[in-house]
């Protein structure tokens, strides 16, 4: 009787699909252990090498009673960490993934064994424990990783800072309105290397002093950095909100190449007119005529440059291809650059500074920026696009935190957890970041690699003698795969 129910019951259950073929389609769920995360081990191979969540777990105070502990701290680091890489940024997520035989298995649990992962409730308390002495020592532990994972000492560590906008849920400790980004939020701070590697992921309150935080954190970084490269010389990018004296005084004080960003003021625009005309009768000798201009090269009507751009675009979408609609959008488009430096000084300023000057000249008019540097590099041209304009790539590293591993997932109450829930994604980016390196595709976003990397189908078989993995025979990247795989020694 048992077996007939059993047997009308996965014949209800049976899928099948005709599609005109000679044979008949029929699907069920009975394929065993396959899974989807078939790359996971590749970022436990990572984990090991760097020795990264094995670190972390010292820096996180353990106050569960140890005969109450069914989960490590370390594996409880693990499960966050490499769920976040897969994918799965959310603590509901571990109610699904607790059962993964590829997840149980990333963390040292056998697929076939009964032992399930850490529920959300259990991971939700394990960030709520994070405080500020755990924080801290993981910020410490990025730049730690980062020199262990340096076969030889750079003659020069290039830094790259900018800041983020992170909205918050709700009434969250330490939110506040800002008024830049026109929400109530976090800024978070981050400070990577010239190739990628976070060394600051510092959160603070929506209503920072950016130049303090930056300045701190800037400190703290080339002290550890230096403790065990002496004499290594560092260079510094970021934008107009980290234009400071503080931040130039410690930069030139302690051998750091400064570029960065200065806002246009009427200070510096004297000193631009003369290259902003040069440009101005060179682009009209092309026969275009330019938008009137005022004292110090600057336009008559602010609102004329809108102006300008909204009619080009609108003549250019409303013409057909015939009349070279896309001929005129990316051929036409006529603009003059050229370079300029001077000297200047802010009159809370104890020296004089050097300012490097770019014009773009087109239809729109003038368009001027500034970068204060104390590089010896003569060419401002070089200083500009190949100095200054290296920092750009820094906003492509914050993409992957932010939009691929959604770092700005901190909606927990307490701040102190937010910045440990920050830290987390961090910890999974440098995972990302190694594995990529390893595996020569370094220009690879954080969404490719989790959809072309780890997104492998994997059949697992747990034999008496060894455990096999049977990955997808198509996977299109398996010779960057294996020489990762084989590079984690």
């Amino acid at each position: 009787m048992h077996h007939s129910k059993q047997a009308k019951s996965n014949a209800q259950g049976q899928m099948t699909l005709d599609l005109g073929l000679s044979r008949k389609i029929v699907q069920e769920f009975d394929g065993g252990e396959v899974c989807t995360d078939g790359g996971l081990l590749i970022l436990r191979k990572a984990d090991d090498y760097l020795r990264l969540t094995e670190n972390a777990s010292y820096c996180i105070k353990e106050t569960r009673l140890p005969s109450q502990v069914l989960h490590s701290t370390r594996r409880l680091f693990q499960q966050r960490v490499y769920s976040i890489a897969a994918g799965y940024e959310d603590c509901n997520d571990a109610g699904k993934l607790r059962g993964d035989a590829m997840h149980r298995l990333a963390l040292g649990y056998e697929p076939d064994s009964e032992t399930c992962l850490a529920s959300q409730p259990s991971l939700s308390r394990f960030e709520a424990r994070a405080d500020a002495d755990t924080n801290k020592a993981l910020q410490s532990l990025l730049v730690h990783t980062y020199i262990r994972s340096q076969k030889k000492k750079p003659k020069v560590v290039r830094l790259a800072m900018d800041t983020t906008c992170d909205e918050v849920y709700g009434y969250q400790q330490m939110s506040f309105w800002n008024g830049y980004y026109e929400t109530f939020c976090y800024a978070p701070l981050l400070i990577f290397t010239d190739d990628g590697f976070p060394l600051c992921a510092l959160l603070r309150p929506g209503n920072p002093n950016p130049i303090d935080d930056a300045l701190r954190m800037l400190k703290k970084i080339v002290h550890e950095i230096r403790l065990s490269w002496p004499g290594v010389s560092f260079e510094l990018t970021a934008d107009a909100a980290f234009n400071s004296s503080e931040i130039f005084e410690y930069c030139e004080a302690n051998d750091i190449t400064y570029f960065i960003a200065a806002a246009s003021h009427a200070g510096l625009t004297y000193y631009s007119q003369d290259l902003v005309q040069k440009c101005r009768k060179e682009f009209e000798k092309s026969g275009i005529e330019s938008p009137e201009l005022k004292k110090y090269g600057m336009l008559k009507d602010p609102k004329e440059r809108q102006r300008i751009w909204r009619q080009r675009e609108e003549r250019i979408r409303f013409s057909t291809k015939e009349q070279g609609r896309m001929q005129e959008r990316f051929e036409n488009d006529l603009h003059i650059r050229k370079y300029g430096e001077c000297t200047y000084r802010a009159r809370e300023w104890k020296k004089e500074r050097r300012f490097i000057c770019r014009v773009d000249y087109t239809e729109k008019g003038p368009d001027v920026r500034f970068v204060v540097t104390n590089s010896r590099l003569k060419s401002a041209r070089k200083v500009y696009e190949e100095k200054y304009c290296r920092r750009a790539r820094c906003e492509n590293w914050i993409k992957d935190l932010k939009t691929y591993l959604k770092s700005d997932r901190t909606s927990c109450q307490e701040f102190d957890a937010n910045q440990f829930r920050l830290l987390l994604h961090t910890f999974a980016y440098i995972l990302i970041w190694e594995t990529r390196k390893k595996a020569r595709m370094p220009e690879m976003t954080v969404h490719t690699f989790q959809l072309q990397v780890l997104k492998i189908g994997v059949l697992i078989q747990a034999r008496s003698r060894k455990i096999a993995l049977h990955l997808a025979s198509g996977f299109v990247w398996k010779e960057q795969f294996r020489q990762a795989w084989n590079a984690f020694t």
